[in-house]
């Protein structure tokens, strides 16, 4: 299944949009400066968050994953299978806001990872899920590992509805009851979107922060983990 052409124009658009000639216009098909690569399928040619090829993900996960019409299904390695389906009646209707299809568009072979991305008529978002057991995790945008590989974190921002959500994630690349995931959505009534900028050691991820008043100011900042926990420090 492939994204459709009206889709990837509204996500570019938004893309330019918001980030105007600081973002993506040298990255087709992203909504930031820095896609992550992380997880892309051998093979895959492309660059930008929304330009990564099912075909090749398919081939490199062999039984783990197949299309089945409008399906894709899914079959963990403790024996369970799940199919996760296309509304394809609604994305063909007068009622597409409701549509919604599923591709597979990565996977991280080192922690056994698969990454889902979940298309809307407006927007996406990407499901991270564990091969080992089915256990699927909501985050923003593909992840980024840090630099020893033991964390994952995804950062997304969009105006308006035709982007991913706004937010972040930061989840441990294997399952273990002693590291805890962060989640964090932007509040209706937030005054900043975050941008990935880059891990600083294993602790610290780097962000650019754009104020949604005016006048616009950007301004560094990062999450960090202290004391077993990440927290956010916000912009002043």
């Amino acid at each position: 299944m492939k994204v459709s052409l009206t889709w990837l124009a509204i996500a570019t658009a938004v893309a330019s949009l918001l980030f105007g000639a600081n973002a993506s216009a040298g990255v087709p098909y992203s909504f930031s400066d820095l896609p992550s690569q992380e997880g892309r399928c051998i093979g895959d040619q492309g660059v930008g968050e929304i330009d990564r090829s099912e075909k090749t993900c398919l081939a490199q996960v062999g039984e783990l994953a197949q299309r089945v019409g409008p399906g894709l299904q899914l079959k963990f390695r403790n024996g369970k299978t799940r199919i996760y389906l296309n509304e394809e009646a609604k994305c063909q209707s007068d009622g597409a806001d409701d549509c919604v299809k599923y591709q597979l568009t990565g996977y991280f072979p080192e922690h056994d990872l698969i990454l889902i991305e979940v298309d809307y008529w407006e927007g996406a978002s990407w499901l991270l899920v564990r091969a080992d057991t089915g256990d699927g995790i909501a985050i923003v945008a593909p992840p980024h590992y840090s630099p020893d590989r033991r964390w994952l974190v995804s950062v997304a921002s969009s105006v308006g509805p035709a982007g991913p959500p706004n937010g972040m994630d930061i989840v441990p690349s294997v399952s273990n009851p002693s590291l805890k995931e962060w989640h964090y959505r932007t509040p209706d009534d937030g005054q900043w979107l975050y941008e990935f900028a880059g891990w600083e050691g294993n602790t610290r991820v780097k962000l650019l922060a754009s104020s949604l008043s005016e006048p616009q100011r950007w301004v560094s900042c990062s999450v960090e983990r202290r004391n077993g926990e990440w927290h956010l420090r916000e912009p002043r």
